[in-house]
């Protein structure tokens, strides 16, 4: 066997992984360093007490409700529901009835005012939200249901529209529906880089940045501009959930991890500047304004910018900490469905050159998190004829995924272990020089999409090559690997192309494997 010194960057990643995976084997839990635990679900707080009488002279109060408020919306189920607003008329008193409550708010001196209604159960049944002061203006906000919300958040790929992956999809325009029980809200990274000048990006805007931003039915005018993930997911999840759904859509294209966390935490983790906005600038324009209320949960497709220069070595430790601050800006430990990257291949494979490493890392980061769980999207990559390497336009499957961890874990259909992708539980390192994985999530059992040997599954050794190794499938969730040297590591999907053709184990259920490395 040829000697050969370890580089510098070699043990620096080794170090790494093995603290990922010393995480991982741990079952690391819900909330770290010390941190209080969340909620993690969203039961019904109770009713609000009457308000008191209020002596109020009916002084002329002209106000502003917050944008993020609109005719159309969806407000999320068993949450108290904040409606709130800015005016000039400090000291005024500004009314609101929804849902048979009228509630009502003082304006303070810093100009704002709010007002809070009593949670409700989910309801398809359209709703109206009147707002008035006895002297002034009256709001009518129409059409409003109740059901749950949640954000679509990232770089391009989560921001990549509808309209521009329907071609993947012949018919599907068909099923977009204005009649559905599903809301949209588009927001645009264009949009935030026209503000550039105008608004302040270091600090949280309360407003969205476009003013004609409201939210929307699902007419096809509408959808063909929003996320495309975001609207795949909620329409495969409203064929099996009987729940109005609202969709926020807070991606921007290009976008690094450290644009979309709050700003302080940027700082504290040495971001002092970005490529495009401020550090922070893109959680501030684009996920702040709408932290006033609560959320369901959280589609997050983010990382090819990520992809060079060694930055995957900390991806996975800052993400865990971008969402633990997103969830204690929201006060709930909302699940986190994260997507893992699809293959970019041709100009992608020097552009990204570390697309495998940042996979690792994401897998790595959901491991660490609690209620956090991964999407797989590398075999839903690049294809030869597609218009753009850098997005592929296949995001239906992708979405399909998305909603059945959805189904599963927030409405209760199927099952854990045939709503997850197959991961990992055990390994065990045997004398022989073999290596026992014990994966989960397997449904009826582990098996190839395409029914061919195992392709994408390997032991490295301990310069990080990888070996040609022999498997034994010792039963439906268990691989005996053999490797042909001493191995120090495990990985599934560490080609650039994860394919069927390079990756191809999958649940029972034919949820492909998402790629990962388990260090011993």
């Amino acid at each position: 066997m040829r000697k050969r010194t370890p580089g510098k960057f070699r043990l620096l990643a080794a170090v790494v992984l093995i603290v990922l995976t010393a995480s991982i084997l741990a079952g690391a839990g819900c909330v770290k360093n010390g941190e209080e635990k969340l909620p993690r679900t969203n039961i019904a707080p109770p009713a609000l007490t009457a308000q008191p009488e209020i002596d109020d002279a009916g002084a002329e109060v002209i106000y502003s409700v917050n944008r993020t408020l609109s005719s159309d919306m969806v407000v999320q189920r068993n949450a108290y529901f904040n409606v709130f607003g800015t005016s000039e008329s400090v000291g005024g008193v500004i009314y609101g009835e929804f849902m048979g409550e009228k509630r009502y708010a003082t304006v303070g001196d810093d100009g704002r005012w709010l007002m809070q209604f009593s949670s409700h159960e989910a309801t398809a049944e359209p709703q109206t939200l009147k707002i008035y002061p006895k002297n002034g203006k009256t709001t009518e906000f129409s059409d409003i249901l109740v059901g749950d919300v949640w954000v679509v958040s990232g770089q391009s790929n989560a921001e990549l529209t509808l309209g521009q992956c329907l071609a993947a999809t012949p018919g599907y325009e068909k099923e977009i529906k204005k009649e559905d029980n599903i809301r949209i809200f588009v927001q645009t990274r264009q949009a935030v880089m026209d503000a550039i000048g105008e608004i302040d990006l270091t600090e949280t805007q309360d407003e969205p940045i476009n003013e004609k931003w409201k939210w929307e039915k699902t007419t096809p005018s509408a959808t063909i501009w929003f996320s495309a993930l975001g609207y795949y997911f909620a329409k495969e999840l409203s064929r099996s959930v009987d729940v109005p759904l609202g969709l926020v859509m807070a991606a921007a294209g290009g976008s690094t991890l450290h644009e979309l966390m709050p700003g302080p935490l940027a700082a504290e983790l040495g971001f002092s500047t970005a490529p495009s906005v401020p550090a922070g600038g893109f959680y501030n324009s684009l996920i702040y304004p709408f932290t006033k209320n609560r959320i369901t949960g959280m589609l997050f497709y983010q990382g090819e910018s990520e992809c060079g220069g060694g930055q995957y070595l900390n991806y996975a430790s800052n993400l865990v900490r971008t969402v633990s601050e997103y969830r204690k800006v929201w006060g709930i430990d909302f699940p986190l469905i994260e997507i893992q990257l699809s293959s970019h291949l041709g100009e992608g494979t020097f552009t990204w050159p570390e697309l495998p490493q940042i996979r690792a890392a994401q897998f790595s980061a959901c491991r660490m998190m609690d209620n956090a769980y991964i999407v797989t999207a590398m075999d839903q990559g690049f294809r030869t004829g597609d218009p753009d390497w850098a997005h592929p336009i296949y995001k239906l499957e992708i979405g399909r995924r998305a909603a059945r961890i959805a189904a599963w874990l927030t409405y209760g259909q199927g099952s854990e272990d045939h709503a997850l992708a197959p991961e990992p539980d055990k390994v065990v390192w045997n004398k022989d020089g073999s290596i026992t994985v014990t994966f989960k999530h397997v449904g009826d059992g582990l098996k190839t999409v395409d029914g061919g040997n195992i392709r994408g599954l390997s032991a490295r050794d301990e310069y990080g090559d990888s070996m040609s190794c022999d498997f034994e499938t010792v039963d439906g969730s268990t691989i005996r690997i053999i490797p042909s040297r001493s191995a120090v590591s495990v990985c599934y999907g560490m080609n650039p192309d994860g394919s069927a053709d390079k990756a191809n184990l999958c649940s029972g259920d034919g949820i492909p494997m998402p790629a990962f490395v388990v260090e011993k």
